[in-house]
């Protein structure tokens, strides 16, 4: 997908000039001219670059301010422009949170150059962003006596899953991201709840179900996570409408949400747990089968993964796992 470049600035021909070139160059590009509708587009397609001219009836630094305080754009560079700005003003663009304050550029060919620059650090920085949440991801699962490859495991059943299901390589690979990162919001959950050798009281699973929310809050920054948003966010809601966070019925849970959903409970029921122990392959699709009877999972699902698991021989060794309990 082409980088998207949101303009703030009043209609000019000079904003239509910058418009017809970025785009002749590849780029998505968004305008505004006010201060609202710039947040409601920063909030609608979190762009890649946000070039802001500083005269609007807002000034910059203040826009500014008011775009970086929503978690998904916190990330974005902001450029504010100004062809007549102090020292002071400078300096008070950048505490508010722009990645540069520009002149006027001399030539459009002068700007694209600044923008690719821009553009190229921003990748950089959300590679390396990105790495470090994966790094964190593995570190709770090491953390917490799941150093067992609960997650790369979970991985090959949903990957599995979704090729037989005909996923292009694009959703495979979100797919498998979602895996990886869908119980990363557990990082906010007490030890005394993650590793409790039994059932969770009635406060205890209010506090591990927030762990989609934060998980999702956690990877929503940063744009090569968020196609799998839907996957962190889903992966514990059923078809019946009852479960969490948001309560969705049916095909209103995304699909990879509940790819991912029938992969984890198979791989938790397949592994001890501190109050019960490891259950065999069969025993845990008849689980599979008996929870999409009961309206919890998607049944189509559940039979095409029984199907996988046969062709596949998916009957792994049983395993410890420290988890508090497979449906948290």
């Amino acid at each position: 997908m082409n980088p998207t470049i949101l303009l703030v600035d009043v209609a000019s021909k000079e904003r239509e000039n910058w418009t017809a070139f970025l785009e002749n160059q590849s780029y998505q590009v968004l305008t505004a001219e006010t201060p609202e509708s710039a947040r409601q587009l920063c909030l609608q397609f979190q762009p890649d670059l946000v070039l802001l001219q500083d005269h609007l009836p807002v000034r910059g630094p203040e826009l500014c301010r008011r775009l970086k305080q929503d978690p998904l754009n916190q990330l974005t560079p902001i450029v504010v422009i100004s062809s007549m700005a102090t020292p002071m003003e400078v300096e008070e663009s950048r505490e508010a949170g722009a990645a540069d304050f520009w002149g006027m550029p001399a030539s459009l060919g002068e700007g694209l150059d600044r923008i690719q620059s821009l553009l190229r650090l921003k990748s950089y920085i959300d590679e390396q962003a990105k790495s470090v949440v994966l790094s964190l991801a593995h570190s709770i699962e090491a953390k917490h006596c799941l150093a067992d490859g609960h997650s790369d495991r979970l991985a090959e059943y949903a990957m599995e899953l979704g090729e037989s299901l005909g996923l292009r390589e694009e959703d495979l690979e979100e797919l498998r991201l979602g895996c990886l990162l869908h119980d990363i919001g557990k990082v906010a959950v007490p030890d005394s709840i993650l590793l409790k050798p039994a059932r969770l009281n009635p406060q205890e699973k209010e506090i591990m179900r927030q762990h989609p929310i934060t998980g999702e809050q956690i990877c929503a920054p940063l744009k090569s996570l968020r196609p799998i948003l839907p996957i962190i966010r889903h992966h514990h809601e059923r078809m019946d409408g009852t479960g969490y966070p948001d309560g969705l019925y049916g095909g209103e849970i995304p699909l990879k949400a509940r790819i991912l959903q029938v992969a984890d409970v198979y791989d938790a029921l397949i592994n001890d747990r501190p109050y019960r122990e490891a259950l065999s392959s069969e025993e845990a699709l008849e689980i599979l089968r008996q929870e999409a009877l009961q309206g919890w999972m998607d049944a189509s699902l559940v039979w095409r993964f029984s199907q996988v698991c046969q062709m596949r021989d998916f009957l792994p060794a049983r395993g410890k796992s420290m988890l508090a309990s497979y449906y948290a």
